[in-house]
Formats: structure tokens, C-alpha cells, sequence
């Protein structure tokens, strides 16, 4: 057992909306709701987070939600100007569990070390 909380971030349809308005490439293809969320994010947070979530998500949605920005467009200007907690809860629906159990038998490793 992890000693994480996990974040799964699922996109709602005004955020597939801004997609497809964004898309820099007009003919590319239309991205749907269920198309965007075939693979949705998931991220390991602190423990404790799911007991005082709204409290932890006011500190902490910013880099989460410029790194699901960033999934779709790599450029911020290209992103919402105005990117506060109350457009983030509008754009995506958010799901907590408590319990996150490890079953590989091999050890973690940071990509980043």
C-alpha cells in the first residue's frame, strides 16, 4: 500500500469544447468527450489530501491543471488567460481514492532522477 492519495481528472465538455476551439490545426479531427477521456489523467497526491480536498485542491490545482492544459497544447498561449480554481471545477470533475496498493514486485522509479 502506497502512502499516496490518487487523483484521477476526467475533462468535462466545456474543456473538449475550449479543444477544439484552441486546435491551432482547424482540419484536424474532432475530439469528443468520450475520445478525450479514454485515457485520463491520474496523479498520486499527498495522503492526507482526500480528507481536506477542497482545502488542498484551492493550494495545489495550478500545476495540476496547466499540466492537463498541457497535454492538449504544449503552448500557454493558447490557454485560458484567466485560469482560477472555479474555471479548473467547471472544466474537469475530479475523483479521490484513499487507497492505492502497489502489486508489482519490483521497486518505484523516478524518471526524474
Amino acid at each position: 500500500m502506497l502512502n499516496r492519495d490518487l487523483l484521477i481528472v476526467r475533462l468535462k465538455q466545456p474543456f473538449v469544447d475550449w479543444i477544439n476551439e484552441a486546435d491551432p490545426y482547424p482540419d484536424s479531427s474532432h475530439i469528443t468527450l468520450e475520445s478525450a477521456n479514454e485515457d485520463s489523467s491520474v496523479f498520486l497526491i499527498h495522503e492526507f489530501a482526500s480528507e481536506e480536498f477542497e482545502s488542498w485542491l484551492e493550494s495545489c490545482y495550478q500545476p495540476l491543471f496547466d499540466n492537463i492544459l498541457g497535454e492538449w497544447y504544449t503552448d500557454p498561449a493558447l490557454w485560458p488567460q484567466d485560469r482560477t480554481l472555479k474555471l479548473f471545477k467547471a472544466w474537469c470533475a475530479l475523483e479521490v481514492h484513499s487507497m492505492v496498493l502497489d502489486y508489482v514486485d519490483e521497486p518505484l522509479i523516478d524518471d526524474d532522477l
